[in-house]
């Protein structure tokens, strides 16, 4: 943290050492407090819950090897809170210190509580830009104790195994088995009793001290809000955010907000209302004085609820086509009128996916990233270092949902090629290996630096993968019901007119080539072509026996279809054009 001299809070400066340490301390016991306490009561909304054995599972004692396992998880070599002790501590002496925290863990267990002072937190300011000024130009980071953070992380653990089942299909943060990328929503949980009363009391015996140049000042309690760095935050945040999923659903059910519908191949498409990933939130609702009236009395009740505050800087309202009085209806929630394409979670929402100022942003990320090191004398040996750890991955987000233009792939290439072997503005240099060994494998002699199309290739591949593994998250059906599903499962029809003209031509394009790297472990053999799928060997059948398959008479017929389970023990009995004896 840097040293405060003087501060700007609230439009007003404070110069004087135990002035700004009062005014600090008091604006964030402000911040962190709800006065009243009150708040309206949720019910009448419908929340999923665990039954069973999943929600026993969840209250279960603590096992050592539950512990243990997720102690040595966790990073050992960061530094010491404000109880004194490193994880590394912890797992060094875990012989010598495991009776004592397992004692911690099952007297949490039984009595539902830990002594307090084990969840005080100091509050560090770390400035977000240089020469700030202001309080709200720091960052609050939380130094938790690490006892504690080692309960809540066993905790968040459990949470973990479980959440992807019980929240909605229209949130994907912290979910395990989704990606931002798939923009779906995650939250739907009430998971009642001992759980309940676990998570209540971690985040309700919260009491923070603010250090201001490294001296810690005041004394406080929280009554809202969640810890950055607490392991189980990340997990509460999103089933508070449930509470906006279901108001949400339940205006549309009433008849007050439409949902969009996502027009299907044959007709029948996918209805949407919401996606979220954690707070950034999209709403779909007609271009109507009265939808816009509703949805801003959903947004105030969740306010209400949550004691969450919409960012009115951050949202914008964005027409999907022509829309009358645009500027009349973003009044009514007193909205900026968004352009399409905005930024969505880090990528552009409706922008032509071939369009190449699309990437802009990833080039000037790469030439931002240079101009620091080239200020620098860096070896060529850690210039190779740098490309390969740094700018090979910057532009990973962007490939794994959009093609890369050649035009942009051979401008990054020059830009990796410059920075390794030295070159500047008006001076060359002799690149000694040619781009693609510099890109080879270092077992084949190259230097194993990421290449651009390749690699964009293998991650829009995944997403034909998963197309053929996940089927019941929100992305799928929404893919599948606009662009129909080929007999077999595993791949959508090719885009015909208006539908696979975006973002899925090209991943169904890359889709295509993964049939020929992948085999089938047969199950019921009616989703497997015997001739043309790889499931017996290496290779499909008719690149192994091309003379037999020119005489078969049926060359798309499933496995199934040739198994002849009638003869004892059964036989193959695929049939051909002429007998071979012929």
């Amino acid at each position: 943290m840097s040293n405060l001299t003087k501060i700007k809070i609230n439009g007003s400066w404070i110069v004087e050492e135990k002035e700004i340490q009062e005014a600090v301390v008091s604006t964030f016991q402000h911040l962190l407090s709800n006065p009243d306490g009150w708040s309206p009561s949720l019910d009448g909304l419908v929340f999923n819950r665990l039954e069973g054995e999943e929600a026993a599972r969840l209250e279960e004692p603590f096992s050592v090897k539950e512990v243990v396992s997720t102690l040595f998880y966790l990073s050992g070599d960061k530094v010491p809170r404000l109880d004194g002790y490193s994880l590394a501590f912890w797992q060094s002496s875990w012989d010598l210190v495991k009776e004592e925290v397992m004692g911690f863990f099952r007297d949490f267990h039984e009595h539902e509580r830990f002594v307090r002072s084990l969840n005080s937190t100091f509050l560090v300011l770390v400035p977000k830009k240089g020469d700030v000024e202001d309080l709200r130009d720091y960052k609050p980071i939380n130094l938790v104790g690490r006892l504690y953070k080692l309960l809540a992380k066993v905790l968040a653990n459990r949470l973990k195994q479980v959440v992807g089942k019980v929240v909605s299909s229209s949130q994907n943060a912290f979910v395990e088995g989704r990606q931002i990328l798939d923009a779906v929503l995650i939250a739907n949980e009430a998971v009642d009793s001992l759980l309940k009363r676990w998570a209540k009391w971690c985040i309700s015996t919260t009491s923070f001290s603010v250090l201001v140049n490294g001296t810690p000042a005041g004394f406080f309690n929280s009554s809202k809000g969640l810890r950055q760095g607490d392991p189980i935050s990340p997990y509460l945040f999103v089933l508070g955010m449930e509470a906006l999923s279901c108001l949400i659903k339940r205006a549309v059910s009433g008849g007050f907000l439409t949902s969009y519908r996502v027009k299907g191949r044959g007709g029948e498409g996918v209805q949407l209302t919401h996606l979220m990933y954690a707070d950034d939130t999209l709403i779909f609702y007609d271009a109507s004085k009265d939808q816009l009236a509703h949805l801003s009395y959903v947004l105030m009740w969740f306010e209400v609820i949550s004691g969450l505050r919409i960012n009115l800087d951050k949202s914008e309202i964005i027409p999907m086509g022509k829309v009358e009085n645009l500027k009349v209806l973003a009044l009514e929630l007193e909205r900026e009128v968004g352009k399409l394409s905005p930024i969505y979670l880090g990528l552009p929402l409706g922008a032509p996916h071939k369009s190449v100022a699309v990437w802009d942003g990833v080039e000037e990320r790469l030439r931002r990233r240079l101009a620091f090191w080239k200020r620098q004398y860096i070896s060529k040996g850690g210039r190779l270092t740098l490309i390969r750890s740094a700018l090979s991955n910057m532009s990973i987000y962007y490939m794994s949902i959009l093609c890369m233009p050649i035009s942009i792939r051979l401008r990054l290439e020059q830009i990796q090629r410059d920075f390794l072997w030295g070159e500047r503005a008006l001076e060359r240099k002799i690149h000694h290996v040619k781009w693609p060994v510099v890109c080879s494998d270092k077992s084949k002699g190259g230097l194993g630096v990421k290449s651009f199309s390749t690699f964009n290739r293998a991650l829009l591949g995944k997403w034909s993968w998963r197309f053929m593994v996940e089927n019941e998250v929100l992305w799928y059906r929404v893919i599948s019901r606009k662009y129909g599903v080929e007999e077999r499962g595993w791949y959508t029809w090719e885009g015909r007119k208006g539908f696979g003209v975006g973002l899925w031509k090209e991943i169904r394009k890359e889709g295509s080539q993964l049939n020929n790297y992948i085999g089938f472990s047969v199950g019921n053999r009616r989703r497997t072509k015997f001739w043309l799928d790889s499931w017996c060997g290496g290779e499909a059948l008719c690149n192994s026996f091309p003379s037999l398959f020119t005489l078969a008479v049926f060359k798309e017929e499933w496995v199934s279809e040739v198994w002849d389970s009638s003869i004892k023990g059964g036989s193959w009995s695929p049939r051909f054009l002429s007998a071979f004896n012929d």
